[in-house]
């Protein structure tokens, strides 16, 4: 890779993408900043490169970046018929953000990006996480009360490494080679140690589809053998690493009590005690049981962006949750937090905004693998979280979903202009 060569706003415009993607993961509040300011870049690129749209993409790629939008618009609709306006304006602002990324990429022309533009923004994202995990090493502070959000900043990490070192392993130094391998129990300890249940499940899931690609590559061995490896090393790593609360289910004759922490957060702590929440012992479970009797009140439009949140408390407090009512919890999973404010439609729209990268690539055989992985990663953490509410989720959804398609346009190897990338003048 030579950025030298590259045109001033095209190499502008790469470099705010490869800052903005890993900050995102540190830090939200100025990873909003600048998905901002890669906005902006990329309209000083439009104004001086005299072109609007993207020719490296064709129709199916240009209506999986739009999906989003589409999403986007349902929470716009419902405004209409939600009677908290103000709060339902608020929260349908907040949510724009998802947009800024998608619609930069099909405004403007990303033919200059090429494969190792992409591992540059991977490599800046794993360095990124090794600095997260080396600070909360060293203060003793691993995040608890976001670990599904920090899960989702780790996973990608994941895949990556296991796509560097088959892919160009037989190329790299010695040096290269034992850092990444570094890089692997690393990801694996820092998911163990945020206590992140969804975060481990969903790495099992992750190490599983890599064995399967592994498996489909270069033999069923080789699949088998890797699946063992490192499905096992996470198990062994996840019950006998120090100093960590195992939260997944076991054996044992003691029960999950919830506890809910001062900002709403919900934590877990084994106890002996009866269940805390009627014929529940955990309050996820109360509170996704109760979300989705609420959205049987309104399944098809749902109760609007302004006023589900309220529907979803009064319902805490006739369940006789007292504790979840006065904390005013989400419903701690995005499908169905979803259908509670925009409904059935609106569900549908997510569902096919998150489906549709995967469902481009396996018609096109470009970056299927990686866009499986990526998506299976999403799909299964907005399971535990309400994750799209939250722009520390938002964000950085939209940059991988972004991610997936920059990656089917190079794993393509041309742009649908007719050129060849490597013919494409910067």
């Amino acid at each position: 890779m030579n950025i030298k060569n590259m045109k001033w706003y095209n190499t502008l415009q790469f470099i705010m993408l490869c800052i903005t993607f890993p900050i995102v993961a540190i830090d939200w509040q100025l990873g909003l900043w600048l998905t901002v300011a890669f906005g902006v870049a990329t309209v000083v690129k439009i104004v001086a490169e005299k072109q609007i749209g993207n020719p490296s993409l064709d129709t199916p790629m240009r209506v999986t970046l739009c999906t989003v939008a589409v999403f986007w618009l349902c929470y716009v609709v419902s405004v209409l018929y939600s009677q908290n306006v103000d709060r339902a304006l608020t929260v349908v602002s907040r949510k724009a953000v998802m947009l800024i990324v998608p619609l930069c990429i099909l405004l403007s022309d990303t033919s200059y990006l090429r494969r190792d533009h992409l591992r540059v923004m991977l490599y800046g994202l794993l360095v990124a996480i090794g600095g997260l995990f080396f600070y909360n090493l060293f203060t003793n502070t691993f995040e608890e009360r976001n670990h599904t959000y920090v899960a989702l900043y780790i996973l990608p990490t994941v895949g990556f490494i296991y796509s560097e070192l088959t892919q160009h392993r037989e190329v790299m130094p010695l040096w290269q080679k034992l850092m990444l391998y570094a890089a692997a129990v690393m990801t694996i300890v820092f998911i163990i140690y945020i206590d992140s249940r969804a975060g481990i499940l969903c790495l099992y899931g992750v190490e599983v589809l890599c064995a399967l690609h592994l498996a489909q590559k270069s033999g069923w061995r080789k699949g088998v053998l890797l699946a063992l490896l490192s499905v096992g090393l996470t198990f062994t790593a996840e019950k006998t690493l120090p100093n960590h609360n195992s939260r997944l289910p076991i054996a044992s004759l003691a029960s999950t009590q919830a506890v809910e922490t001062d900002d709403g957060a919900v934590a877990d702590t084994m106890t002996t005690t009866a269940p805390a929440y009627g014929k529940y012992n955990d309050a996820r479970m109360a509170i996704n049981v109760t979300a989705v009797k609420t959205v049987a009140g309104s399944p098809v439009f749902g109760y609007g962006v302004g006023d589900y949140d309220t529907v979803l408390t009064e319902r805490f407090g006739i369940e006789g949750y007292p504790s979840l009512m006065e904390q005013q919890l989400n419903a701690h999973n995005q499908y169905t937090e979803t259908t509670l404010a925009i409904g059935i439609v609106g569900l549908a729209a997510m569902l096919w905004w998150l489906v549709m990268p995967l469902c481009v690539a396996w018609r096109r055989k470009a970056g299927f693998w990686p866009v499986l992985v990526l998506t299976f990663i999403v799909m299964f953490c907005l399971l535990f979280e309400s994750m799209l509410e939250r722009q520390m989720g938002m964000q950085f959804i939209s940059l991988l979903y972004a991610l997936m398609v920059l990656i089917m346009v190079v794993d393509q190897g041309k742009t649908y202009s007719g050129h060849h990338p490597d013919e494409t003048k910067y």
